[in-house]
């Protein structure tokens, strides 16, 4: 059993990336699909209206603190072992496995081309990276999934946003004949270098999600969710709990 704690509702795992290896390494060689979830303040604040996601979020065989509002967070509710995990490092460490176990990824979602292109750069990244496929098809797209089990690959990137991403692998999942599957939100678009991630002095300083609206200016809403409402939420839950 994986030690995890509750945020407004939300499982978090409390794992390192030692912890996050060796799992994944376990995943991979055992016959059954397993759904991981990188989960940050705007995913806790979706699910607190989106029940059916909340659901997907908890039942996940891994679920991994992908910002630094979520350790905080939990920190608040008296939990000080959760670390930060984010997905874009996560795809990172899913490709060394990969290599390490001779297995190949799949990259499904993202614009027109994004998937490709990433996956060029994760293969100039890591050489030896076996890509099994890459796909931008509509998540509607009924034949993606014997597209990815034709394809033979073990570990599935998937790009389509919360909550799509994360509905679309516990739909679809026992199909493809992966061993890991992952939403990965908008890593193909920083892998391509469409919007890169942010430099290592903000990383340090916590402030990627600037760097993000400094770039998408189109994103100060989901901004303003993550940095004001959702802190917010913890502060108000905090106090309930304290009554």
């Amino acid at each position: 059993m994986i030690p995890s704690t509750q945020i407004l509702g939300v499982r978090v795992d409390i794992v390192d990336w030692g912890k996050i290896r060796k799992i994944c390494r376990q995943f991979l060689v055992q016959d059954q699909p397993r759904q991981i979830v990188t989960v940050n303040g705007e995913f806790i604040l979706a699910a607190q209206k989106n029940l059916t996601f909340r659901d997907i979020i908890n039942s996940a065989d891994l679920v991994i603190a992908d910002s630094t509002n979520v350790v905080w967070a939990s920190r608040i509710f008296g939990q000080s072992g959760l670390k930060i995990t984010p997905g874009s490092e996560l795809v990172e460490h899913l490709a060394k496995l990969a290599i390490s176990q001779g297995h190949g990824l799949f990259l499904l979602g993202g614009q027109e081309g994004i998937a490709k292109r990433a996956a060029i750069k994760l293969v100039e990244k890591h050489p030896g990276l076996r890509i099994d496929g890459t796909s931008a098809a509509n998540p509607d797209d009924q034949t993606t999934v014997r597209i990815i089990k034709r394809s033979g690959a073990k570990i599935v990137l998937v790009a389509y946003g919360q909550p799509h991403q994360e509905s679309w692998i516990a739909q679809h999942k026992n199909g493809t004949g992966a061993r890991i599957l992952v939403g990965v939100g908008g890593t193909f678009d920083m892998l391509a270098g469409r919007f890169p991630r942010a430099p290592q002095p903000l990383r340090l300083l916590h402030l990627e999600w600037l760097w993000r609206l400094l770039l998408q200016p189109s994103r100060w809403r989901r901004v303003c969710r993550a940095v004001i409402v959702f802190p917010w939420r913890i502060f108000c839950g905090r106090v309930t709990s304290s009554v």
